[in-house]
């Protein structure tokens, strides 16, 4: 079964002209709808509050036996994101003008399940129900699917477009993600008159930060300090310093084991110095795997196959929606759609391989 290639091109291009970086999806939500509508799927909006757009359920309702598949993507880029727009090259190749992204990510999978649906639509294919689970706010942190009313979704195993590679290439395993700020409360002084008589929080803080490692703490989690604000002048004791950053982790337990480690060292230093700190947080994501051997990743290498393509299965540091479908029962794999140089004005595509992840998709809807 052959795609219109042609049209999904054009697709894809019209799409990525479409402003919407993340918490900034209201065009891109109405373009998706009113395409949704045409190609004669059942489509709502999920609003949120706060957000200028809310997340989309659409179904292709099927007409035989087989069980409902779910497949996932995000409204939203990264920044700078607005006023893309596609050049295509004559190699094939599918850029921006690089002073934007080009919005690949991920509209290359949007823009696959597309024109998936309308061949079926266009040659009658058997099917089942065909759930599309698109949230807004997917890059900061998975923020929109947080809100996604996962009591629509019917389908047993689903497939997440969202991963840079060569397609062929799926994710099954994917970390904890728990970001955390601390601020170190000291005291303020001259730092040439009376020293003594301040609290220097900065001090404290790097004298934590040296007793933790950083990078790979072991062979499933990675610890890193982002960035560190403070002080109020050259010459002044800092009184004040916030540090924030993220762990982390193929095993979920771990990750919560060195945010507490954390958060015991700066008490410990600050004791020291007569200071105190504040601690806090937060669980973005929670850490899955998925076998080699259970039905969605035999169903994705039949797939691939069938398209004499390879599969290759992976494990991957990035989070992604799949990580909350995963924890609301839905048994998924992230799957390469045809962006590569991702978060940079150097992203592309190219035609080859968006004909190949709308035909990975195809298959995955009808076989």
């Amino acid at each position: 079964m052959q795609i219109n290639k042609e049209r999904l091109v054009q697709t894809f291009c019209e799409m990525v002209s479409i402003d919407s970086e993340s918490y900034h999806e209201k065009k891109m939500k109405d373009y998706l709808m009113n395409i949704f509508k045409e190609c004669h799927m059942e489509c709502i909006e999920m609003p949120i509050e706060g957000f200028e757009a809310g997340n989309i359920y659409a179904v292709l309702k099927g007409h035989t036996n087989k069980e409902p598949i779910m497949f996932s993507g995000h409204m939203d880029t990264v920044s700078p994101g607005k006023g893309k727009q596609a050049i295509i090259h004559e190699d094939g190749r599918i850029t921006s003008d690089e002073t934007t992204v080009l919005g690949a990510d991920d509209v290359s999978a949007l823009a696959s399940y597309i024109e998936a649906i309308r061949t079926i639509e266009d040659n009658d294919l058997p099917h089942g129900d065909i759930e599309l689970a698109i949230s807004v706010a997917e890059e900061p942190y998975d923020a929109g699917s947080t809100y996604y009313d996962f009591s629509r979704i019917k389908s047993r195993i689903g497939y997440t477009f969202d991963l840079a590679g060569q397609v062929g290439l799926a994710a099954l395993e994917a970390p904890s993600i728990i970001s955390f700020k601390i601020n170190v409360n000291g005291k303020s002084a001259h730092a040439g008159f009376n020293p003594e008589d301040g609290i220097h929080a900065l001090k404290i803080a790097t004298s934590a930060i040296n007793r933790i490692p950083n990078g790979h703490v072991n062979d499933k989690t990675t610890v890193n300090f982002g960035t560190i604000q403070g002080g109020e002048g050259r010459n002044i004791v800092p009184r004040e310093v916030t540090i924030t950053g993220e762990i982390r982790s193929f095993d979920h337990q771990d990750a919560l084991k060195w945010s507490k480690h954390i958060h015991t060292v700066f008490e410990e230093e600050a004791i020291k110095e007569h200071a105190s700190i504040e601690y806090d947080d937060y669980i973005h994501i929670e850490a899955y795997k998925i076998n080699e051997d259970e039905e969605v990743v035999e169903r994705f290498k039949n797939a691939c196959h069938n398209l004499q393509l390879t599969p290759r299965l992976i494990s991957t540091h990035g989070g992604s929606d799949n990580n909350r479908y995963v924890k609301e029962g839905i048994r998924g794999i992230v799957v390469a759609c045809a962006m590569n140089d991702c978060h940079s004005v150097s992203e592309y595509t190219t035609i080859d391989e968006l004909e190949k992840s709308a035909l990975l998709a195809l298959h995955l809807m009808i076989d």
